[in-house]
């Protein structure tokens, strides 16, 4: 099947972007489009070849295939445990300055730490759920309303910091904070295990999507505890207000990047549906399955939480006997359903086009 004249007319098609240097893009924007169009037409065409050749290797969702190999797994297991280490670390250094930049880290790095263990609770509760008779559809969604869940309890705790450090800015005590040697290492040791955490993601992060989001977010805390230091320090040394102002900053900067994956969550949760290339991926896999399969009707990809379901109407000529096309059907449900990412799909036959879309209510 990798030889076939579509293969070889998609390979033809890969266009090399213009050799221009960077500082060409930048000055012209024509340059710039025409170089970025050519990329992103080249990595959907490659992803295309990949699902022709071996649709079960290929993860549809990313650019780059999941794998399970020991650098994933360990990466995944440190930054659970680091983070348990870092909000220990986190919780002295603020207990003994009593700075509220550093009581804003610690309250993130400590809901960080039990989410990570509640996140990971849930999906192995999903697993064993997804086989009862009680979840027909499955439990995936407990994931997202768990991420829901320790959302709020941040942006919560934040907001009360948040309002503590506008008290303090407001307040008649102008003394300067109290600064510890040891706290400020204790800190310093939670930033540099975070930034280890962060380079560690960042090499393997192409071969998981769970090492992208873990590497995203370690980068962000590494920005937000090497601030708190320098603002708690800051507050200690040269003037009261820095911490205060910095705890505000830092809380605000937490509240309005949990909204944003509070939102995600929701229209994960409320069946958003799937990108554009996605469903092109789908139907190409789709035509390909079968030469019986003579048009798709229609496809349409939507999340049920973290996973997607898939629906595709697809095509064969009348004659055909019920055998044959339940055997199609079912083989092209059974390859949809391997690939990681979907977690279910449905296949649906019909004989010709001109009839009204399916799953539409009459009145």
């Amino acid at each position: 099947m990798t030889n076939d004249i579509e293969l070889e007319r998609l390979r033809g098609s890969l266009v090399s972007p213009p050799s221009t240097s960077a500082w060409s893009q930048q000055l012209h924007r024509r340059i710039r489009r025409a170089h970025n169009y050519h990329t992103e037409q080249n990595l959907h065409i490659n992803r295309l070849i990949q699902v022709a050749e071996d649709p079960t290797a290929a993860r549809l969702l990313d650019d780059e295939p999941d794998t399970s190999s020991l650098h994933v797994k360990a990466a995944i297991n440190t930054s659970i445990y680091g983070t348990i280490l870092v909000a220990a670390l986190q919780i002295y250094a603020a207990a003994t300055t009593r700075s509220l930049s550093l009581f804003v880290t610690m309250a993130e790095s400590c809901c960080e730490a039990v989410s990570n263990i509640g996140l990971d609770y849930l999906h192995r509760k999903a697993r064993k759920l997804n086989h009862s008779t009680q979840w027909p559809a499955g439990a995936g969604r407990l994931c997202n309303a768990g991420n829901i869940c320790f959302a709020f309890a941040l942006m919560a705790v934040s907001l009360v910091l948040v309002v503590e450090s506008i008290r303090s800015l407001a307040g008649s005590d102008r003394e300067l904070g109290k600064f510890d040697v040891a706290a400020v290492i204790a800190a310093a040791c939670g930033f540099g295990i975070k930034l280890f955490l962060a380079v560690y993601c960042f090499i393997f992060r192409k071969h998981s999507s769970q090492l992208q989001m873990l590497w995203e977010d370690n980068r962000n805390d590494c920005f937000e505890y090497g601030f708190a230091i320098f603002t708690s320090a800051a507050g200690a040394k040269l003037k009261w207000w820095v911490d205060p102002a910095g705890a505000l900053l830092i809380g605000l900067v937490i509240i309005v990047t949990w909204i944003g994956t509070v939102r995600s969550e929701f229209l994960e949760l409320c069946g958003l549906g799937a990108s554009p290339n996605l469903v092109q991926e789908v139907v190409f896999l789709t035509l390909r399955h079968s030469d019986l399969i003579l048009q798709v009707d229609s496809v349409h990809a939507y999340h049920w939480g973290e996973e997607l379901f898939v629906e595709v109407d697809i095509v064969m000529a009348p004659e055909l006997s019920l055998r044959e096309v339940h055997d199609v059907a079912q083989e092209l449900q059974d390859k949809l359903e391997s690939v990681e990412g979907f977690a279910r799909a449905f296949v649906h036959v019909d004989y010709e086009t001109s009839h009204m879309p399916e799953h539409r209510k009459t009145r």
